[in-house]
């Protein structure tokens, strides 16, 4: 069965790694859904974060293959029931005067801030998990998204295990 599954990376951090990392994606056929790359808070090393579609057997191929890039240290699935993921939305709805409660209590919701009113628009600021977003997504449509930017998924294993060690 194919899903969104979350992959960790922790790379290294130099010029070229995010293409050969990228490369593979389109080697491979596989859609990047979101992509995210930090410091990982160890000298010389950044953490990927990529959530992809695909079945648990592609997925693990994928890692495979992934594994055999030189500046790829370890990658590993971060599934939803052992992880922490989290992402940010901000995200543009058409509002006029019959509709603009109606829009502020589908978001409070989701515990979105408004960030901006514009003459026929209501901005939000939204962060939450994966599913969460893509529900508030969801539920936003009917009024019309004019506009949205997601930040990417930012995830982590629970408890006392990290990529680095």
């Amino acid at each position: 069965m194919e899903n969104k599954q979350i992959i960790g990376l922790l790379v290294h951090n130099h010029p070229g790694v995010l293409l050969r990392v990228t490369s593979l994606f389109t080697r491979r056929g596989f859609n990047i859904d979101s992509l995210t790359v930090s410091p990982a808070g160890i000298d010389g090393y950044s953490r990927m974060t990529i959530r992809i579609h695909g079945d648990d057997s592609q997925v693990e191929q994928f890692i495979n293959q992934m594994l055999k890039i030189v500046d790829v240290k370890k990658a590993e699935v971060l599934p939803e029931s052992t992880s922490v993921a989290m992402e940010l939305i901000l995200i543009k709805v058409s509002s006029d005067s019959d509709n603009k409660n109606d829009i502020i209590a589908v978001t409070s919701a989701y515990h979105a801030s408004l960030v901006n009113i514009g003459e026929h628009s209501l901005t939000f600021r939204a962060s939450g998990t994966p599913s969460q977003i893509d529900t508030l997504i969801s539920q936003l449509s009917s009024y019309g998204i004019l506009e949205m930017a997601r930040t990417g998924i930012a995830a982590l294993q629970n408890g006392d295990s990290t990529l680095a060690h």
